[in-house]
């Protein structure tokens, strides 16, 4: 398990490839379900249970079912479940990093105290997160790392476009 865990992280750093980890139907359910229970420790910051439930669900389902959708597209669905796992591990990975942050940044905003370290970290980590997809999805698609961040950004604003219009967030 901590071979796995190294071989996420590396891949969050760039020193590893989606192909490098095994293509294993029960690391991309393992690594599904991570990506959701995150989802969901991270949307209980500012949302009930049950939306919050739906909020973690959705996400997930929306990187499976664009990520089978971008690679049969382009007729590369055998690298779906390398693919998949490298997105949701390291998903998992970064929600993990970004988890404590959150909760930091509404304690402040509920204080009425000035977030700006939290909200810059935050933003570092979406960045970090986008750059990651990026390397994961160039190595999927064969295709410059340019590419893999444009598709990136199409994932993220679907994602946070769907999130919104299923649950905005009060001002």
């Amino acid at each position: 398990m901590l071979q796995l865990l190294r071989a996420f992280l590396d891949v969050c750093l760039l020193r590893r490839r989606p192909q490098d980890l095994p293509a294993s139907l029960f690391l991309v359910y393992l690594t599904l379900a991570g990506h959701a229970l995150t989802g969901l420790l991270l949307s209980l910051a500012s949302h009930p249970l049950g939306p919050a439930l739906v909020l973690g669900l959705t996400d997930t389902v929306l990187l499976a079912g664009l990520t089978a959708s971008l690679l049969y597209v382009h007729k590369l669905q055998a690298r779906l479940p390398q693919t998949l796992a490298a997105l949701a591990g390291t998903g998992t990975l970064l929600s993990l990093i970004a988890f404590p942050l959150t909760y930091w940044w509404f304690a402040l905003h509920a204080g009425a105290q000035d977030p700006t370290v939290p909200t810059v970290l935050l933003l570092a980590v979406v960045v970090w997160s986008l750059v990651v997809m990026g390397h994961i999805l160039r190595h999927a698609l064969s295709a410059p790392l340019l590419i893999g961040l444009v598709v990136a950004v199409i994932f993220y604003w679907i994602a946070v476009s769907v999130q919104n219009a299923l649950f905005p967030l009060a001002s």
